[in-house]
């Protein structure tokens, strides 16, 4: 069996917790047979599960590999998948495709080719001056640089003096350093 991704619906399993085979039904007349063990991560709901609690009939996802050597598939990653909240995410990916960004831009906005991250030291109407581990680096701020404060947008009269930023910046054709974004905040903890 070749290596890669591969659904279908879980059929049943043999062997020990620890290692064993899995039965795949993948189509019609087709059963995939993966060797797991316990190095095989199987989840559902992002939660990790033992292969006993996989029910017969439940749609699976399976990243197989072949082990150096050996041509015997390899489960490396059992993913159930949920139906229903699998139809949702495809219904919102086609309905934020084709919906027009009214905050977008009809004008071309550069993205940068530079970050920099520091305190600001000056803050002028036209330019940007911050203090990073290099030295100083004065950046030209654009009418249409976009400020961000943890994460919600800002106007340029909320950033301040001694704030600790994040800058994307790229060159203009004359060589300035120019301000694309600038975000500043507090970083959450992960969950």
């Amino acid at each position: 069996m070749p290596a890669g991704l591969f659904r279908g619906a879980f059929v049943a399993w043999s062997g020990t917790l620890a290692s064993g085979n899995l039965t795949i039904h993948a189509g019609q007349t087709t059963d995939l047979f993966c060797y797991f063990d316990s190095h095989s991560y199987m989840e559902r709901d992002h939660s990790r599960i033992p292969v006993s609690s996989l029910n017969d009939g439940e749609r699976v996802e399976i990243l197989a590999d072949n082990k150096p050597g050996s041509s015997t598939c390899y489960a490396r990653t059992v993913a159930v998948i949920d139906p229903v909240a699998e139809r949702v995410a495809a219904e919102r990916a086609k309905q934020t495709k084709f919906q027009p960004n009214p905050t977008r831009s009809l004008f071309f906005t550069p993205t940068g080719d530079r970050t920099f991250s520091g305190m600001v030291v000056r803050l002028e109407s036209r330019a940007l001056t911050l203090r990073t581990r290099s030295g100083e680096t004065t950046l030209a701020l654009r009418p249409d640089t976009r400020y961000l404060d943890d994460g919600v947008r800002a106007g340029p009269a909320e950033l301040r003096v001694n704030a600790h930023v994040f800058v994307r910046a790229g060159k203009t054709i004359e060589g300035i350093l120019e301000a694309y974004q600038v975000m500043w905040g507090q970083i959450l903890d992960v969950r």
